[in-house]
């Protein structure tokens, strides 16, 4: 438990981890983004950019359930899905 934040989008968790410097990004009530709340970038629902100054989308992690129930976040490996949509 390292305090990660992440909003879990199928077997596809979203860091909440701003691309700019590290903010942790909020949800928007009301609407399917993210927002930093430090320099105002915006995410859309599935992590990418809709406003900067952040460079790049949120990062990604693998979601599994283990054997017991828990739920566990793995390193993403491999292609970013968002770029095949």
């Amino acid at each position: 438990e390292d305090g990660e934040l992440t909003y879990r989008v199928g077997s596809v968790a979203l860091k909440a981890e701003c691309t700019h410097l590290g903010c942790l990004v909020d949800v928007v009530p009301g609407q399917t983004s993210f927002s930093c709340p430090c320099h105002g970038s915006q995410y859309a629902a599935d992590g990418t950019v809709t406003r900067g100054p952040a460079p790049r989308a949120l990062g990604l992690a693998k979601v599994v359930v283990l054997d017991d129930g828990k739920v566990a976040f793995t390193k993403w490996i491999g292609e970013d899905p968002r770029k095949a949509a």
